[in-house]
This record gives C-alpha cells, structure tokens and sequence, in this order.
C-alpha cells in the first residue's frame, strides 16, 4: 500500500510544485526589456537564448553572441564560431572569467563599459545577485580573466 501511495501523491503534488517554481520564475523576469549598453545594441537586446537572470544573458544582450555553452567555456566556443578573442579590454567586450576561486564552476562573464591603464570597468549581472546588473572596478591586468571577445564590425 505505501509502495503505491508515494507516486500517486507525486504524480498529484507535481503540478503544483512544477507551477509554483514557474510561477517564482516568471515573476521575475522585468516588466520591460532593459536598456543596451551601447547606441549599437538594438531595442530590445540581441536575440538570446541564454537564461534571464544568468551573466550569460546579459552579456548576450549586449553584444551579439553566435556560440553557446557555460560561461567559462565562451572564449574556446566563441573561437570556434569564427568571433575574434584578445588578450586585452576593449570597451564593448565580453570579459571571460576563469572557473572557480571568485566565480562560479561554471566561470563568469561580462561587457567591459570603460577601459583605462590600469583598471576596466564592466557591467554584470548576478554577481552577486540572480537577475540584478550592477558594475564595478577590477584592475588592470586581471588574473581572474580568461581573456576577451571584443566588438566585431558584421
């Protein structure tokens, strides 16, 4: 009896599990779109499949992305896709960031806004809080960066 009361509870619970997680999701995504970063971004962000809420997400929306894959894996894909990567900032850049120590496993990326001798400035999202963009300073050179996917001009 109890072998066969656990999936028929599942299989009734399910819906309002699955339903709630949606509904937690969908309430949290912006009412409208946010604005680009740059006069070149379209209304509306680049097309994107990457999560809303992720880096990802945001850094595609900013700047055209070809290639998919976990963040720390953007440099090698994005290579792979025919896009150039550099060892250096360029305003507009995707910025990669290495997997693990101050980022995730799955690495970190974000659009560099101001690029000067000794420092860069990017603009991120959920770093540190899930669907929030915020800026901020790092030095450099950058020992956590992998490296950048900067502007292209097509």
């Amino acid at each position: 009896m109890k072998v066969l009361l656990a999936p028929i509870l599942a299989l009734l619970l399910l819906p309002t599990v699955v339903g709630s997680a949606a509904a937690s999701v969908a309430a949290a995504l912006p009412a409208a779109p946010p604005a680009g970063l740059f006069a070149w971004v379209p209304q509306g962000g680049y097309p994107d499949p990457f999560p809303y809420g992720e880096c990802t997400w945001w850094a595609s929306y900013n700047h055209k992305v070809t290639w998919g894959g976990d963040a720390r894996d953007w440099i090698a894909n994005a290579n792979r896709a025919g896009a150039a990567t550099a060892a250096t900032p360029s305003v507009g850049a995707i910025a990669v960031y290495r997997a693990g120590g101050a980022y995730s496993e799955l690495g970190h990326v974000a659009i560099v806004i101001a690029v000067d001798a000794s420092s860069y400035r990017v603009s991120e999202m959920h770093a540190p809080t899930w669907g929030a963009v915020s800026n901020r300073v790092l030095p450099w050179p950058d020992p956590g960066v992998m490296g950048f996917i900067p502007v292209s001009d097509g």
